[in-house]
């Protein structure tokens, strides 16, 4: 399984904090049986001069503490980019903020918008990244305003080419918000070759790695096939593998 979305770079971001951190998430994903992590620290276009060099001090670090440790888990680059007028034009000036193998054609960006703004305008967003060739990655719609009531919006705008990140954390269903696990079921439905999963993972306690939520209710709801389109074949494409 990959992982598309994780904050397990050490240092960067308001996810691990130090390398004991960074490892304690990496040993959770193992365990959760996920073998593969897109590394994806918050960032936007004001930091990316100190931020890049950070990033990549920082995935050189876990990477040579991964092999120390004999940890079994395969990284790669990446960013949650947070959206503004510009963000098309700063991947193109700065492809290292796509997420996936360096050099390899394609790779996408994952978005992030503010909670607040409207899904309305993702389809701008997608229009101008696909213009410049990058593939557009949404990063946990279902945390967004007007979610519930933006269905046949995010079905046009998959079957246009966007593809939606989902949180395992929020396929948790409870009495009172059924809604949204219904939502992001249906939405895989209606076309699982558009959707990835990430845990959004911060630290081992309070918002940990694994994908064990999303993996039993897509499996038991959508089928094992299903499940291993969005957590395997799906991110494997995206990242150049």
């Amino acid at each position: 399984m990959i992982d598309f979305h994780c904050h397990i770079l050490p240092g960067v971001d308001d996810g691990a904090q130090n390398i004991e951190e960074s490892l304690a998430l990496a040993q959770q994903c193992v365990k959760a049986g996920v073998d593969a992590v897109v590394a994806t620290p918050h960032g936007h276009g004001s930091v990316l001069d100190t931020l890049l060099p950070k990033r990549q001090a920082a995935f050189r670090q876990l990477g040579e503490a991964l092999q120390r440790e004999n940890i079994p888990l395969k990284l790669y680059p990446g960013m949650e980019y947070f959206a503004d007028g510009h963000s098309v034009d700063m991947a193109v000036a700065h492809p290292e903020i796509l997420c996936g193998i360096p050099g390899t054609p394609y790779r996408p960006l994952l978005l992030e918008i503010s909670i607040d703004m409207d899904l309305q305008f993702v389809k701008d967003l997608l229009f101008m990244a696909q213009l410049k060739g990058i593939p557009l990655v949404l990063a946990h719609p279902e945390r967004y305003k007007n979610f519930r009531k933006s269905f046949p919006l995010l079905c046009e705008l998959m079957d246009k080419g966007l593809v939606l990140q989902f949180n395992s954390e929020d396929f948790r269903k409870s009495f009172f918000h059924r809604a949204i696990p219904n939502m992001m079921l249906a939405l895989m439905d209606h076309d699982p070759t558009r959707v990835v999963i990430g845990s959004d993972a911060h630290d081992a306690e309070e918002r940990p790695a694994g994908l064990q939520i999303a993996q039993e209710s897509i499996s038991k709801t959508l089928g094992k096939a299903v499940w291993e389109q969005v957590s395997q074949q799906n991110p494997a494409e995206l990242i150049g593998l």
